[in-house]
């Protein structure tokens, strides 16, 4: 758990476009999603480019203001958690286990020691990717699911059903049973967590890194009051969308 490089955490890659202002950054996936990305560009502004993009995911510290990007727990029981289901196991067991330590990096490339009791776990996990030109961290604030499906107006989602929506907008064909085995136990009352839970020993590792993925993500922006939002390319009015790309408050580091 000695991390010296920030590819050696856990991240989640996407193909995406990634429209940018300032330090904050919406996250455009679907079929119609250069549609979307050229909209936005053409007529709010945002820096907008098809990428594919590695998502990190920081702990915000009590004492510092930038994050921690979680390579690693290690519970007071002495076991390694290495996989993105870790941040479940955070959520369900933070009170209860203070001094688990956390391995991670901070942006700098500091390896700092850690406990849970150091991170301020009522802020929502923090995503954080890096722009391609000029190379600088921004945060997410936003995912926009652009599809043809989709019609009328823009349709908010909860943090669960937006999951889902990227999942079965990024997996491929043959990996699609997946994504609908998750979308049928939530519809039945479970939380996408639970889904994802009764899974852990059966299903692909591969697939629920995915699923594990897009739930930190999506959760985070809905903590945040950020935007989830499935949508045809062009929205009859996007400021919805415009006002998620100011919602990142200012980086300070």
């Amino acid at each position: 758990m000695n991390y010296t490089r920030l590819d050696e955490l856990l991240t989640l890659e996407t193909d995406c476009h990634l429209a940018v202002v300032g330090s904050s950054a919406l996250i455009i996936i679907g079929d119609r999603a250069s549609a979307l990305a050229e909209s936005l560009q053409a007529k709010r502004g945002a820096t907008c480019a098809p990428q594919r993009a590695r998502m990190w995911f920081g702990l915000p510290i009590h004492t510092a203001p930038f994050p921690l990007f979680v390579g690693s727990v290690l519970t007071e029981r002495s076991a390694v958690l290495d996989q993105l289901s870790l941040f479940a196991w955070i959520e369900d067991n933070y009170l209860d286990q203070p001094r688990a330590e956390v391995w991670g990096l901070t942006p700098f490339g500091e390896q700092p020691v850690l406990f849970l009791r150091d991170f301020d776990l009522d802020r929502p996990v923090e995503i954080w990717l890096q722009t391609d030109q000029p190379a600088r961290w921004v945060r997410v604030s936003g995912l926009a699911i652009a599809t043809a499906q989709h019609s009328g107006t823009p349709m908010p989602l909860s943090s669960d059903l937006a999951a889902l929506a990227a999942l079965a907008a990024t997996l491929p064909p043959d990996a699609q049973a997946f994504a609908e085995v998750l979308a049928r136990e939530v519809s039945s009352g479970k939380s996408l967590k639970a889904a994802l839970r009764a899974q852990r020993r059966t299903a692909n590792p591969a697939l629920l890194h995915l699923g594990d993925g897009w739930r930190v993500v999506t959760k985070a922006i809905a903590d945040m009051a950020g935007v989830l939002v499935r949508l045809h390319s062009l929205a009859p009015d996007d400021e919805a969308l415009v006002r998620t790309l100011q919602l990142a408050p200012p980086k300070r580091w």
